[in-house]
């Protein structure tokens, strides 16, 4: 190896370790705010991230008026059983580069990206950058600001 590319892989087993961890998810979250009146999703104050935002108001607003983007859920199978945002498909984030030929379809559409707190989030957005995905946002504050907030979440299915 050469350079910098043999530490590529150990940072790749760390960010996946990290996601696996059971620990409740949090310091990795923007916490940045998008306005409510905004139309589309708008920038995250982190410019490292290059990550678009969109706030849980604007997202309510677009299912009212059926112009949703594409959700992804990328919790797991079991969480998303438990509740998730209507119309949204489920791709938990470990998998999403194994199963791109499922939201393929979805490349060149707005796509909002949201789990628990953001960081598995984060790391499928990166998965869907890579693979060609343009208009990946996140969706501020996730289900945890979501559901605080008392929008809609499906009723509960049997799941796995």
């Amino acid at each position: 190896m050469t350079g910098n590319s043999r530490f590529l892989l150990p940072l790749s087993l760390l960010a996946f370790a990290l996601a696996c961890n059971d620990a409740p998810e949090g310091g990795m979250d923007s916490g940045a705010a998008a306005t409510a009146d905004a139309p589309k999703p708008v920038e995250l104050s982190d410019s490292q991230s290059g990550a678009m935002v969109l706030a849980p108001t604007q997202l309510a607003a677009r299912l009212e008026e059926g112009t949703a983007p594409v959700l992804l859920d990328v919790r797991s199978a079991e969480e998303f059983a438990a509740g998730h945002i209507p119309g949204a498909i489920n791709v938990p984030y470990d998998e999403v580069p194994a199963r791109l030929a499922e939201i393929v379809e979805h490349r060149d559409a707005e796509l909002v990206v949201y789990c628990r707190t953001g960081r598995r989030a984060k790391i499928a957005e990166a998965a869907l950058r890579e693979a060609g995905f343009r208009q990946v946002a996140d969706l501020d504050g996730h289900m945890t600001e979501w559901t605080a907030a008392g929008y809609p979440v499906t009723d509960p299915q049997p799941c796995c």
